[in-house]
Parts: C-alpha cells; sequence; structure tokens
C-alpha cells in the first residue's frame, strides 16, 4: 500500500528511498500489491509497466532506458524484458 504523499516529511522519505526499494531484472516483474514512485536503469534495460494516473498514458510498453537513467510516476506493475533496474517504492 502506498503513503499518504500529501505530507512533506513522507515525501521526502520516500523520494530519498526510506521506505525500500526493488531491484528487477530481466524477466522478472515488480512485487504484486507495491507502488513505486521512480525507475533508475542500472545498465540499458527495456521496461514495461502501469501506473495510476487519471490523464494521459496508463501504461508504458517496451521503453528503452540507457544505464542511469531515472523516470518518475506512480508505478505499479513494472516488467523487465531486458537489463536491470532499481524500483523505489512509494
Amino acid at each position: 500500500m502506498a503513503n499518504d504523499m500529501s505530507y512533506n516529511s513522507v515525501y521526502h522519505k520516500s523520494a530519498f528511498g526510506d521506505f525500500g526499494l526493488e531491484i528487477i531484472a530481466s524477466g522478472e516483474t515488480s512485487t504484486v500489491g507495491e507502488q513505486y514512485n521512480a525507475i533508475q536503469a542500472l545498465e540499458d534495460s527495456t521496461i514495461s509497466a502501469t501506473n495510476n494516473t487519471t490523464k494521459g498514458d496508463t501504461s508504458i510498453s517496451s521503453l528503452d532506458l540507457t544505464t542511469g537513467i531515472i523516470i518518475y510516476g506512480s508505478f505499479h506493475t513494472i516488467s523487465v524484458s531486458a537489463g536491470k533496474v532499481i524500483a523505489y517504492i512509494e
């Protein structure tokens, strides 16, 4: 279950990874029921993800990330088809 980001202290803890992280490698999918606020590529990676936004795209398919790139959002399913990423828990 995600934390309430409307509080500054909770937001800052999340932004610095205080709620934990998950390393997801090629062929793996994130833990069911978790939500993530950032995805960082540890190596060149290809990911697919879904989010819980009410505007814009609600899914990403086969997005190529180069090493070190970070994308931000509110993701609840992350699949890695190539490479390795860190997903920061929201």
